[in-house]
């Protein structure tokens, strides 16, 4: 007669390693690949986003040296066009000539976004003007700009060199 298969009376048998459903197998390894897969593909995208971030620094500081090369360059220029200024010549003819050079340089430095900062009849703001002398006076409000000593200049609206200004102060009462 037949034998009888003992059961656990703790409950059901686990099947041994040999006995596993090889689909079940396969299941398991092919999720254990998808997770790696998943890994994977997380740190890829990581990996273009800090290229691109690092790509958008190069670039910010590209323009920031060239932007610090071009200030640096145009304070060592800027006394040379100061003395355009100050030229003086009996020959009216030579001086006519110191003067349109001078006006080509404006004009091209003006086509780049440098431009001279506006002082004469203005009031003076620190921010755009150093004051080399205060001058007490009746004829002009208080903090008012009287004359320009030395020329002051912005790049794209930022100063360069600010302008020296002599300004205009109320006398005492």
């Amino acid at each position: 007669m037949g034998e009888e298969q003992e059961t656990p009376k703790d409950g059901p048998s686990v099947p041994d390693a040999a006995s596993v459903d090889p689909v079940q197998a396969e299941l398991a390894a092919l999720r254990e690949k998808a997770a790696k897969a998943d890994e994977y593909l997380d740190l890829a995208r990581r990996a273009k986003a800090d290229f691109i971030n690092y790509q958008d620094r190069v670039r910010r500081d590209r323009a920031e040296w060239t932007r610090q090369a071009v200030e640096d360059f145009l304070r060592d220029f800027l006394p040379a066009l100061d003395s355009f200024a100050l030229a003086r010549f009996d020959d009216p003819k030579l001086l006519e000539a110191i003067r349109l050079i001078e006006k080509e340089f404006l004009r091209v430095l003006a086509k780049n976004g440098v431009k001279p900062i506006e002082t004469v009849g203005k009031t003076f703001d620190p921010l755009y003007h150093e004051a080399v002398a205060v001058l007490e006076t009746t004829e002009k409000p208080d903090g008012a700009i009287l004359d320009e000593a030395r020329r002051g200049w912005t790049i794209d609206g930022r100063v360069i060199r600010a302008a020296s200004v002599r300004v205009a102060k109320a006398p005492p009462k």
